[in-house]
């Protein structure tokens, strides 16, 4: 690295507001407001019409002030696009009461475009590149107010034989 370049970086680190400048011009690509949301949720909708198999599974953690049932991570398995189980890590199955908030990954598309049609204020997906499914998502439904907040993360994520 040269003087310049170090003159240069050491200016920069002095002055936070640019390095959050830099943070946020290196997250092109990354959705800023709603219109951006929407726009990521139908390109990757469409990614996995494409290439999304038609039989996976995956692991959803929930993180929210709920209860337990609805916190714990489930592995999901999905046969032929429909849901063939909902089990805890532990083996235990899930209560079917439960079954809209473990879905298919059409169910978690589905979640995203209600908090954009309740024009929730904090929405944040990262999406998996190759076949479009949500890695993780963040909602915030009402703005100033607590515990209304829940995250999504899908791990383990496989196509299986049906």
């Amino acid at each position: 690295m040269g003087v310049g370049m170090v003159r240069a970086l050491s200016g920069i680190m002095r002055q936070p507001f640019v390095l959050l400048g830099l943070a946020l011009l290196s997250a092109c690509g990354t959705p800023t407001g709603p219109g951006d949301q929407a726009e990521f949720l139908s390109r990757n909708i469409a990614l996995w019409a494409r290439t999304g198999p038609a039989s996976y599974q995956y692991t959803l953690s929930r993180s929210c002030e709920c209860l337990p049932e609805v916190t714990q991570p489930v592995m999901i398995v999905v046969r032929n696009l429909v849901v063939a189980e909902r089990h805890y890590l532990t083996g235990a199955p899930v209560d079917p009461q439960y079954d809209a908030i473990f879905s298919s990954v059409p169910g978690l598309f589905d979640l995203i475009q209600q908090a954009l049609d309740a024009n929730a204020p904090g929405i944040a997906v990262r999406y998996n590149r190759q076949l479009g499914y949500p890695e993780s998502i963040q909602i915030d439904w009402v703005a100033g107010t607590a515990d209304d907040e829940v995250s999504y993360r899908i791990s383990d994520f496989s196509p299986i034989t049906p």
